[in-house]
């Protein structure tokens, strides 16, 4: 009779080690959601940035800052006052009502941060319900955008005097090509002359996505 309880005992003990390792193995086996909500948000926020820099403006958006430049050289160079109600134009109608996002901007490096807009901030303009807390996640990605101070220009006629460069015509000089005597400086830099390329105003956008 001991020799059947005992190993009855030793059966009951080897099945229930047996449910709990199986458990373990099935539990472990289930992927987590988490990962690839983490995932689906980082390619949100790096897919709209993506969108954004090579869209042109002008043939989407009748109300561009700039006549020029796509999507986001205006939120990135746009006037302050106009760059909320752009932004819930463009970024706002990319990412879907159960996201939050935030746009900030950055001069230095990323050393500081402004919030250009913050779902969470309550806004009249911003018609749809997008996320206003963060309870699950938090993701962002960064884009580099860049813009020059003014117009690309040369100097007319060409400082160097190609012949080709000024047609050709009566008055053209006889030489093609001289280095003694420019009129001004072709680079800006105290000649008089204008700045063949000026400088560039570059700045950081971070988009992060929240739910």
């Amino acid at each position: 009779m001991r020799a059947f309880i005992f190993s009855l005992d030793a059966f009951v003990a080897f099945t229930l080690a047996l449910v709990a390792v199986y458990s373990l193995i099935f539990f472990s086996s289930i992927p987590s959601s988490y990962y690839y909500l983490l995932t689906q948000a980082h390619y949100l926020a790096r897919d709209t940035l993506f969108s954004l820099s090579t869209a042109d403006c002008a043939p989407y958006f009748t109300d561009c800052m700039q006549t020029k430049g796509s999507v986001m050289d205006n939120i990135a160079f746009g006037e302050q006052a106009a760059r909320e109600n752009f932004i819930i134009k463009s970024v706002g109608a990319s990412i879907p009502n159960q996201f939050g996002y935030v746009m900030e901007l950055s001069s230095d490096n990323g050393n500081s941060w402004s919030v250009l807009y913050d779902t969470a901030r309550p806004d009249p303009g911003d018609t749809v319900d997008h996320a206003k807390t963060r309870k699950r996640l938090s993701v962002s990605s960064q884009v580099i955008v860049f813009d020059y101070s003014a117009n690309m220009t040369k100097d007319s006629p060409n400082p160097f005097t190609y012949r080709s460069c000024n047609g050709g015509g009566a008055g053209t000089p006889a030489e093609l090509l001289t280095c003694s005597g420019l009129p001004n400086n072709p680079y800006g830099s105290g000649g008089g002359g204008l700045d063949l390329v000026p400088s560039t105003g570059i700045r950081l956008v971070r988009l992060t996505i929240f739910i």
